[in-house]
């Protein structure tokens, strides 16, 4: 799976591979580009990656955020992400390249 880059312009800021990173660095790039954070936000990026590795409800719920820090207290506050199994989001990730070829 692709991870989700955070960039302002041509500068990678963060890199997150599964939610306990992305939490991770959404709290250390809006420390250090708050509006870099805020951007990626309010224009769904982080809610469409959510959707591409298997997580449709909380990218549902993500899309209400307007702040970092609303959306890091979505993220933080869904446990359902932390029971799932690798194994889902491997199978997600085949079933999304089946679809697509």
């Amino acid at each position: 799976m692709e991870p989700f880059l955070f960039k302002s312009y041509d500068r990678i800021l963060g890199i997150a591979c599964d939610i306990e990173s992305l939490i991770t660095e959404l709290q250390c790039v809006s420390n250090y580009d708050y509006d870099a954070a805020s951007y990626h936000i309010i224009n769904g990026h982080i809610s469409m990656w959510l959707n591409y590795i298997g997580f449709p409800e909380l990218a549902e719920n993500l899309k209400t955020a307007r702040s970092p820090d609303e959306a890091i207290r979505i993220l933080k506050s869904s446990q359902r992400w932390k029971t799932r199994s690798p194994e889902h989001a491997g199978k997600h990730q085949r079933n999304m390249k089946q679809k697509m070829a």
